[in-house]
């Protein structure tokens, strides 16, 4: 008994003994379970976000790499950051991803998006910190998975080699940081499940010691249970697709975030909306379609591109796939639904396709021809715009691929090698092209076209296509031609300007020209002529002039105004003797021309020459040429002047109510006036020619008005009261009448001070003014006139008498009754 007692002690003392070594086994054990789970998925999240690393490495543009040097200008840099700015808004657990390189020895920043860096764009071209774990990453090509600090915490960082799969160069490495916290989450959380299940094994270790055998079985089951619930909970929340799992009766039963993600649903709304509600109605009858025969059995399954409505009306396009899911008894008709977010694969799509169309609709509204060709001498169009018909009569689809003729033969012969020697020359260049020639149109009529192009190449730098536009400047041509005949050209009377003189001197300053002679000719008084009858009879005596001279040369003599009354004649391979018998020729027809009967204005040139031999410039040449014109226009001017001031005094007798004898008797009664007063010589002279001339103002007022026959309006008075101005400035015009302007603009002068056109009083006039201002009155009241009858000579006297001292000077009114 004592025997069996002290055995049932040891057997429990042995079972107490064999608990304690269980539990301390099972302590043992759990430790290294709840480290190994530890390490395991410590492991795991390294190993997945090396392999989303690697991923995302793949899928970056090795090209954009060669050209890509930490400068946000550049064309790749927006490409590779969205690359970078997706990463981290799929996986929203990176807070920054990014590239970097080794540049002057330094490891260095040439894109990046995320939460840990201070702006990304500012980050660009800035220097990493300087750790050996970004060197080791460059250096050694290997992966490199390390914890991190900066001010905004502690990091897990993922470095993975970017390497040339051409050369196997390391050329970047894509950085990719995370949250510690995030980093140790998933270990932190199966370590504490398998903690929990050791604290739970530990607690009911003797339970477990006594229903072992029969709980192995059942540990085990439950071990594999939640590893496969872990794996499939890790699989479903972490997914980059959506997954949703669903039945024929109600909405999806369950889903993951990227589902919410992609439908703007939350779990709630998504457990009362069956999937027909979130279908777009345009997509709902293939999509049930395909779900019927789906659930007969017809189809194991299906896929299709779908639209998902958004809370906000909007739609979300998706790649969806319906597939079984057979979960044992528990549901009979459960299905998978896996869908992939491609709205922006489609908006680009959709995007492409308009921009296609507004490139077409652009073209076709082009002001001219729009066209891609091949690199060949015919320009064989592979695309013409609508605008070929209105620039070349042609419809486009004669020009495409030659069908009915090829561009070249549109082009007028003698550009066609030109314009093919400038394609090469840009081409080789790598320039754009720009040309203007003249095209051939259906109708036969030339154009002026301007083409502007570029060439196309492939990756080889072979050309592959021309691409540009042809524009009709034809009325542009016109209008620089116009500018170009203006600019070279008189606008009075057609000739050539000075401008162009002065290029054909240079041009013709050469040997094969000599003897070179030049003429320069100059019209006498024709500021005289300007101011008597005004610039439109100056300018007919010009044109005039020009016409005659015109008509005496050769066409290959240069004739051109280079001054308001000057002409220059160049005369290519002309001696001094035949240009000399040019100038006598001019000078003849001008005076043939002044002797015809309807003749208006008499015309009248000062001409000189001066040739240019071997051993004189041809500045030598035209001084001698202007010399000799002054020398002639001194002996012209003399006879020029009496003869214009002859027909200035016609004019005025003609227009005007005064008469030649008019003037005869105003100079005989002016001069005894002038014999009493004692005046000299050069006064009398100037007082006879004064007397003659006084109203030579008057061919410049309106003959209405200076033959009206009754009293003048205010405003015709006023226009009258100009006559003496109008003298006065036809005067001054000329040597010869120059002395006697200032009596002329004071003839009409009161000495009281009344008169006009200066007001004038007592001896501020002129002594010659107040003679005539006494002499005319009376020759005009003692003279018949339209509008009235002769006084009697008494009466006149008396009427002067009457206004001495107002209108007259007092003593010169006596002197002139006494003279009488």
């Amino acid at each position: 008994m004592k025997n069996d007692t002290r055995s049932g002690a040891g057997r429990i003392w042995s079972k107490h003994i064999a608990a304690v070594i269980a539990v301390i086994v099972l302590f043992g054990i759990g430790a290294v379970y709840i480290l190994n789970t530890w390490k395991t998925y410590l492991s795991k999240t390294e190993e997945q976000a090396l392999a989303l690393a690697e991923a995302a490495e793949a899928f970056l543009c090795m090209e954009c790499f060669h050209s890509l040097d930490a400068d946000t200008s550049e064309e790749e840099y927006p490409h590779i950051k969205d690359s970078l700015m997706r990463l981290t808004q799929y996986n929203q657990n990176i807070t920054a991803a990014y590239l970097y390189t080794v540049k002057n020895e330094k490891a260095n920043f040439v894109a990046a998006y995320g939460k840990s860096l201070t702006t990304n764009d500012q980050t660009i071209g800035k220097h990493l910190p300087e750790t050996d774990i970004y060197n080791s990453a460059l250096l050694n090509g290997e992966p490199v998975v390390s914890e991190t600090k900066n001010q905004w915490g502690k990091y897990m960082t993922v470095l993975v080699p970017v390497v040339s799969r051409q050369t196997g160069n390391v050329l970047a490495v894509l950085g990719m940081d995370y949250h510690l916290a995030y980093w140790l989450s998933e270990p932190i959380k199966h370590a504490a499940h398998a903690f929990i299940v050791v604290l739970c094994i530990l607690f009911l270790s003797t339970a477990i010691l006594l229903i072992l055998r029969k709980n192995d079985k059942l540990t085990q089951l439950d071990k594999n249970l939640k590893a496969s619930m872990e794996l499939f909970s890790a699989v479903f929340e972490q997914a980059p697709i959506g997954i949703a799992v669903g039945n024929k009766y109600k909405a999806y039963t369950s889903v993951n975030p990227m589902f919410l993600k992609i439908t703007g649903r939350t779990r709630e709304e998504l457990k009362n909306i069956s999937w027909k509600e979130l279908t777009h109605p345009d997509d709902l009858e293939e999509d049930i379609k395909y779900f019927e025969k789906f659930l007969a059995g017809e189809i194991d399954g299906y896929s299709m591109r779908k639209r998902y409505i958004k809370p906000d009306g909007s739609a979300a396009w998706v790649n969806m796939v319906v597939a079984p899911l057979n979960l044992g008894e528990v549901s009979e008709d459960t299905h998978l639904c896996l869908i992939n977010d491609i709205s922006d694969y489609v908006q680009t799509g959709n995007a492409l396709r308009e921009s296609e169309r507004s490139k077409e609709v652009l073209l076709s509204h082009l002001p001219g021809l729009a066209y891609r060709c091949n690199y060949d001498t015919a320009w064989t169009m592979l695309h013409v715009s609508k605008g070929c018909f209105e620039l070349t009569g042609y419809e486009p689809e004669s020009l495409l691929y030659n069908r009915e003729l090829s561009y070249n033969d549109l082009i007028a012969p003698e550009y066609r090698e030109r314009i093919w020697e400038e394609w090469k020359r840009v081409l080789a260049a790598r320039k754009d092209f720009r040309f203007i020639y003249e095209i051939i149109t259906a109708s036969g009529k030339r154009k002026w076209v301007q083409e502007m192009g570029q060439g196309i190449f492939n990756s080889a730098g072979e050309v592959e296509a021309l691409e540009g536009i042809i524009i009709d400047i034809t009325d542009q041509k016109k209008r620089e031609e116009q500018v170009q005949y203006m600019s070279e050209h008189d606008a009075v009377t057609g000739l050539f300007n000075r401008t162009y003189f002065e290029k054909q001197k240079q041009s013709l300053d050469k040997k094969s020209s000599l003897p070179l002679s030049v003429i320069i000719g100059n019209i006498n008084s024709l500021r005289l002529i300007n101011d008597a009858y005004g610039h439109a009879a100056g300018d007919h005596v010009i044109v005039e002039t020009a016409r005659i001279i015109k008509s005496c040369l050769r066409k290959k003599d240069v004739l051109a105004r280079t001054g308001g009354d000057e002409f220059s004649i160049l005369l290519p391979k002309t001696d001094g003797k035949t240009a000399y018998k040019l100038i006598t020729k001019i000078t003849n027809l001008c005076e043939e021309h002044n002797k015809k009967p309807g003749s208006k204005y008499n015309i009248s040139v000062s001409l000189g020459y001066g040739v240019k031999t071997g051993d004189k410039t041809l500045n030598d040449a035209v001084k001698e040429a202007e010399e000799n014109m002054h020398n002639r226009k001194l002996l012209n001017r003399k006879s020029s002047r009496s003869t214009i001031i002859s027909s200035i005094m016609g004019t005025v007798y003609i227009r005007s109510q005064e008469t030649e004898e008019h003037a005869k008797r105003l100079v005989d009664l002016s001069v005894r006036v002038g014999r009493k007063l004692n005046i000299s010589q050069k006064d009398m002279d100037n007082l006879e020619l004064f007397a003659m001339l006084h109203d030579i103002g008057k061919i410049g007022i309106d003959n209405s008005i200076l033959n009206k026959p009754g009293k003048l309006s205010k405003n015709e008075w006023e226009i009258m009261k100009k006559h003496s101005e109008i003298g006065y400035r036809i005067a001054m015009s000329s040597p010869e009448l120059e002395p006697i302007a200032e009596y002329i603009l004071a003839h009409h002068e009161r000495w009281d001070g009344n008169g006009y056109p200066q007001g004038l009083k007592g001896e501020e006039i002129p002594l010659l003014s107040r003679i005539l201002a006494v002499v005319d009155s009376y020759d005009a009241m003692t003279e018949d006139r339209v509008y009235r009858k002769a006084m009697t000579h008494q009466a006149a006297i008396e009427e002067i008498k009457k206004n001495a001292g107002t209108q007259f000077d007092p003593n010169i009114a006596q002197i002139f009754i006494d003279s009488l």
